[in-house]
């Protein structure tokens, strides 16, 4: 027998994230998700136009969930994500701390993320 615990919404909502699956990962967004730290990311399809963006600037793409946490109204991801810049070759790698708050009907409303790169710097090549 087996003592397998569901994974927390924030880990189920990179994984939809990760895999384009945006509809699906709509439905862990509350319809007035924002983001704290990034000022462009002020809805759902700023987020999916973020992922994007980063999904066309580096190949091979991979993310790693490191640890999830939850605490009350709060989940906590820390991920690491790692790809090739097209354009020189480079392996550009970053790791984030992403923190989201939910709302009273259980989705996120708020995220708060702190992000260390392991190289260069991905989001200077990007547009957004």
């Amino acid at each position: 027998m087996t003592d397998k615990k569901p994974k927390p919404s924030v880990e189920r909502l990179y994984e939809c994230l990760t895999d384009g699956r945006y509809e699906e990962a709509r439905a862990f967004l509350h319809p007035d998700y924002h983001s704290n730290t990034q000022p462009y990311e002020t809805s759902a399809d700023a987020l999916f136009e973020e992922v994007e963006a980063i999904k066309q600037a580096m190949t091979s793409l991979k993310r790693e969930t490191i640890l999830t946490m939850v605490d009350g109204d709060m989940e906590v991801i820390l991920q690491r994500v790692e790809g090739i810049d097209p354009s020189s070759g480079d392996t550009v790698a970053y790791r984030s701390a992403d923190f989201f708050r939910k709302g009273s009907d259980g989705r996120f409303v708020e995220h708060w993320d702190a992000i260390t790169f392991d190289g260069g710097d991905l989001f200077d090549s990007i547009d957004l």
